[in-house]
């Protein structure tokens, strides 16, 4: 039986880990100890019933290799997490990958914090994440430093022959 840690079902859930201690309690959850009484596991089935995520077949090695620290696949979690609305969750998982020195992490975690998506936005922490996913060797975050430090051109305006007509219709006549 696959089994995960309670932080990582609370995380897939939404639910609190004290209102998953007790579906333990209630034999809602199957549960694996590992040591005496050092760290409980629930069956990964039982934890994917509860899930907020649309999960596929093949996202269980995902879940378990997340689970079990593995950067590039808390990176990958954090990812599905992104693209299924639930931001804050992803950067969480974000920030662990992160913590582990894996570029894409940082480089996302970096784009989270610009935007703020999953956090309050801070331009100066998303760029010192993209900083850093660059100096691990991130293949874009190096063009995307640039982009974000150049300054911006004013915006284009058109000569007034040029400009389109709105005196005809009252509209104008972009199609968009």
């Amino acid at each position: 039986m696959d089994c995960i840690s309670l932080n990582t079902v609370s995380s897939l859930s939404g639910l609190s880990k004290r209102t998953l201690w007790r579906r333990v309690a209630d034999g809602l959850l199957r549960t694996q100890t590992l040591g005496a009484g050092e760290r409980t596991l629930v069956a990964l089935d039982d934890a994917l019933a509860l899930s907020r995520l649309r999960v596929e077949p093949d996202d269980r090695e995902l879940i378990l290799d997340a689970d079990a620290g593995i950067a590039a696949a808390q990176c990958d979690f954090a990812l599905l997490f992104l693209a299924q609305n639930l931001p804050e969750e992803a950067v969480r998982w974000l920030d662990a990958a992160a913590q582990q020195n894996c570029p894409e992490a940082m480089h996302w975690l970096g784009r989270c914090y610009i935007a703020g998506t999953g956090v309050p936005a801070d331009e100066k922490a998303g760029m010192e994440w993209i900083a850093r996913a660059a100096s691990r060797g991130h293949a874009t975050a190096p063009r995307m430093i640039q982009y974000l430090t150049k300054p911006s051109p004013p915006p284009a305006t058109l000569p007034p022959s040029n400009r389109p007509s709105t005196q005809s219709t009252g509209k104008s006549s972009c199609a968009c």
